[in-house]
Order: structure tokens, then C-alpha cells, then sequence
């Protein structure tokens, strides 16, 4: 589940890397083909949104239910371990960029740099996940 979410949110990062480097170029007026193979910048930040908005749920259900298999198995619901904490960062980013999308209406330049953000935790989180999570430990997988 949490896999699913993360696929979709690199989806979303990755479309917003060619959306910021796509604004870039129309801002500096360099050369952009009028039939260009990519998106509009509209197409691109509502694909973003759509992402975010689909893999939130499944992150937020990943994270509970995380949260129950650590209450099973240490009696805690949480340790602050620090892949815990940069899952719970990456939800709060995410929650904050849909609360900014639909409340305050941001879109464009704004809110694509918060989902690349978000998914710049995610990176720390996979990082603290094999290095530095006593608790979250890969087995074998750490070299």
C-alpha cells in the first residue's frame, strides 16, 4: 500500500520536475514549440494534483496501519524511530499541500514545489529506512 502511494507520488515529483523546468523555459522566453510533445503547464500541475490526491488516502492508511502492526508487535503505537517521524513529515506535507490546493488555492510554481518537497522526504524516509532505523531494519538487505 505504502508502495503504491510512493509510485504515485514519484509520478507526481516527476511530472513536476518537467513542469518546473517547462515554466522556466516560457518565463525566459526560450524556443517552445507550439506542438510540443508535452502537456500544457495545466495539464501537468492538475496530473500533480490528481497523484497527490489519489496516493494520500493510501498513504494515510499505510502509515495506520503501520502504526497497529507496531502496537501488535512492540506495544506502542509509535517510537519516534526516525522512519516513523519522516513518514509522518511526508503526511503532514501532503496533507498541507492539499489544504493549501483547496483552501487558499494555490496552483502552479507554489504547489508543485511543496509535492517535489514532499517527495524529497520520502527520500529521507526510504534513507532512514536503510541506514539509520534500528527498528526498521531491511534484514539482509543493508550491505
Amino acid at each position: 500500500m505504502l508502495c503504491l502511494s510512493y509510485v504515485m507520488l514519484l509520478a507526481a515529483a516527476g511530472v513536476g520536475l518537467v513542469f518546473i523546468i517547462q515554466e522556466r523555459r516560457i518565463k525566459n522566453h526560450q524556443s517552445v514549440a507550439v506542438n510540443s510533445r508535452l502537456p500544457s503547464l495545466d495539464t501537468m500541475e492538475l496530473f500533480i494534483y490528481r497523484m497527490i490526491l489519489w496516493s494520500f488516502p493510501l498513504l494515510t492508511l499505510g502509515i495506520l496501519l503501520g502504526t497497529h502492526w507496531a502496537y501488535i508487535t512492540r506495544g506502542r503505537f509509535w517510537e519516534w524511530d526516525s522512519t516513523e517521524t519522516f513518514s509522518l513529515v511526508t503526511w503532514m506535507i501532503y496533507a498541507i499541500y492539499l489544504m493549501l490546493r483547496w483552501g487558499a488555492g494555490w496552483r502552479g510554481r507554489r504547489s508543485t514545489y511543496l509535492a517535489l518537497a514532499g517527495f524529497g522526504i520520502i527520500l529521507m524516509t526510504l534513507v532512514a529506512l536503510f541506514y539509520f532505523s534500528p527498528m526498521h531494519t531491511m534484514g539482509n538487505l543493508r550491505t
